[in-house]
């Protein structure tokens, strides 16, 4: 059996709820949105869920600013909270080098009217009773910034788009993007259906790759491991609902986490996967959770100066997942310009959860054509030429993007 859409768009992570949700605010047609899992249950459950406002890029401040009233938005359409916790954030400096992204940061966030201001050790002290602050030579405090679940985000711009008029469909695996003569036809399933549409967009994420392959187009990104360590609780120490924090020294980020502590830490060589080896499902996936210490034990050092006994640290939780890093660590959005009517969103940088609506607004002007409300050829698709996603040098350059990573 044969249905008809004007768009479909494969993966039900993040990036493609926000694309089917700005494509349903512009009246796009017949849209379904396609997922071989449940909707928001793989890569996008597993983020820490910074929504940083500030960014030195400017187009990235446009992107997350997008994402703050997508929130809004959603929050009205659907007569419910999405739980956005305005906690604030503070960026830690205690180098040279440090100190002069944070001087760009305070420049930038300054210039787009992003409320910020330098505190001193006093008051990190009391924003962050955890913290050994005579290790601290700058704070730079942004209260307006926040967390958020990012799975409840996601589902909350699927739930939106739903209202909308797009349909849902999880729990369907696409087995190929259909294409005849150079142009889209729609999607098969691997339950043999057939679903035609003008125009298919690949969010799929890690596996978005995979589904190229066939095409003979590689998207320049890889999926690389991020992780974060959760402490035990302790209220008093670690206050929900204190400030995030970005510690570039350190090669780490902080979040509260009901009484716990969240920390996040980047080895000097993060570690990518080849995408042909990744199951359907995350929970399958040996993220080779083994090396946790050995990672823990090499990034320790650097955020001892900061919190003090983290060698003795209790640690409750571990958590790991794909994000999918390009090499000049900037998004992945457009047309692809081989085949009439192939799009892509991805390549999220660790960054999808609080640029993720503006990605998706994005993409969807692009699909119809309205005048881009930032510079699209900075997320060009075929920025880079022709590459290899599954070349194992092209991978370490992935994965070096997350390794030279300063910000949070």
């Amino acid at each position: 059996m044969e249905q008809n859409y004007d768009i479909i768009i494969i993966g039900g992570g993040l990036l493609g709820c926000a694309t089917a949700y700005q494509l349903s605010k512009r009246i796009a047609g017949k849209i379904l949105l396609l997922d071989g899992n449940e909707i928001a249950s793989q890569a996008s459950a597993r983020a820490a869920c910074l929504l940083t406002r500030a960014r030195t890029k400017p187009a990235l401040m446009e992107l997350v600013q997008e994402t703050y009233d997508c929130i809004k938005e959603i929050e009205v359409l659907l007569d419910e909270s999405l739980e956005l916790q305005q906690c604030g954030s503070v960026t830690i400096a205690s180098s040279d080098s440090s100190l002069k992204g944070l001087d760009a940061l305070e420049e930038a966030a300054t210039r787009f009217g992003i409320p910020n201001e330098r505190i001193s050790r006093e008051r990190v002290k009391e924003l962050l009773p955890w913290i050994e602050s005579d290790s601290v030579d700058v704070a730079l405090y942004m209260p307006t910034d926040a967390f958020i679940d990012s799975a409840l985000l996601c589902s909350g711009y699927a739930r939106a788009a739903a209202k909308l008029g797009v349909e849902l469909k999880p729990n369907c695996k696409v087995k190929e993007i259909i294409v005849e003569q150079d142009e889209i036809r729609g999607v098969s399933l691997v339950n043999g259906e057939r679903l035609n549409a003008p125009i298919v967009v690949n969010a799929a994420g890690s596996w978005a790759n995979l589904l190229m392959r066939p095409l003979k187009v590689g998207l320049p990104f890889t999926p690389v491991r991020s992780h974060f360590w959760i402490t035990d609780i302790d209220n008093k120490r670690f206050p929900a609902g204190h400030p995030f924090t970005v510690i570039p020294d350190a090669r780490a980020f902080t979040r509260s986490d009901v009484g716990a502590l969240i920390i996040g830490l980047r080895e000097s060589q993060c570690q990518a996967f080849d995408p042909s080896t990744m199951t359907d499902k995350l929970e399958d996936f040996d993220f080779n959770k083994a090396a946790k210490w050995t990672v823990l034990d090499e990034c320790a050092p650097l955020l001892k100066r900061y919190l003090k006994d983290i060698d003795d640290l209790p640690i409750a939780h571990y958590m790991a997942g794909p994000s999918c890093y390009v090499p000049d660590a900037m998004f992945i959005i457009g047309a692809i310009k081989r085949y009439k009517g192939l799009f892509t969103v991805t390549g999220c940088c660790g960054g999808g959860v609080a640029a993720g609506g503006g990605m998706g607004r994005l993409a969807a002007e692009l699909i119809t054509g309205v005048t881009p409300f930032v510079n699209a050829a900075l997320f060009a698709p075929e920025r880079f030429g022709e590459i290899d996603p599954f070349c194992v040098e092209f991978q370490k350059r992935c994965a070096d993007a997350r390794s030279n990573k300063k910000g949070g």
